[in-house]
């Protein structure tokens, strides 16, 4: 394996070593990396002089943030022209002509409360609900002040599975569930993620550090 830092969003992620050379789209924001070639290459859990750092340490891979745009793609353009067009009405019955001056008040309230909905939903996406992937376990991290966390080895994940409807699929975009062997030899999902940007890269993270 490669580890690579995001150009873009400076987030660590690894790649398989047959993309050396080669570019690869980060899995946390789409930007295109360039994967080094050869000897500039740091396989994961090796040091720059070429000596085994941690051992069997625990090292995070990835972490997976709920999407806003590709999950709900009607609301964010929903809120985005009431942004819009509630700022455009104030600024045009402040200074236009042929709109009542009246209409600025009602304008910026639109704006503004379409501008709070727009940044709760950015703060609850980005801070609320969060999975991080390590080479050994899956955790699951809910909350900001009250925290709920529910994590899942890896050697003990019995599937990772992934819906997808038609919209989710052009979007990529979907909710994946991790499932864990539970008592009697049952399924159980231990930790279940909706609207996860590239479910299929996160899966074969996931796969990369379990026990097929």
């Amino acid at each position: 394996m490669i580890k690579l830092t995001c150009d873009n969003c400076e987030k660590p992620f690894e790649v398989d070593d047959d993309l050396a050379g080669g570019k690869t789209p980060c899995p946390f924001c789409d930007d295109v990396n360039r994967v080094p070639g050869g000897g500039a290459a740091t396989p994961a859990g090796s040091s720059p002089g070429g000596a085994v750092s941690g051992g069997e340490g625990e090292r995070e891979i990835c972490i997976v943030r709920p999407a806003m745009f590709r999950a709900r793609p009607w609301r964010y353009l929903f809120i985005v022209l009431l942004i819009a067009g509630g700022f455009v009405l104030a600024a045009m019955a402040r200074w236009g002509e042929r709109v009542p001056g009246w209409l600025m008040w009602p304008g910026l309230v639109i704006g503004v409360l379409a501008l709070g909905w727009f940044g709760i939903w950015w703060l609850s996406t980005h801070f609320w609900i969060r999975l991080v992937v390590t080479n050994m376990r899956s955790v699951r991290h809910e909350g900001i002040v009250k925290r709920h966390t529910t994590e899942v080895l890896h050697d003990h994940i019995r599937s990772v599975d992934i819906r997808q409807t038609l919209l989710n699929r052009v979007l990529n975009v979907g909710d994946v569930d991790i499932d864990s062997a539970g008592q009697a030899g049952d399924r159980d999902i231990e930790i279940s993620m909706r609207s996860i940007p590239r479910p299929y890269v996160v899966k074969k993270i996931i796969d990369q550090y379990r026990r097929m």
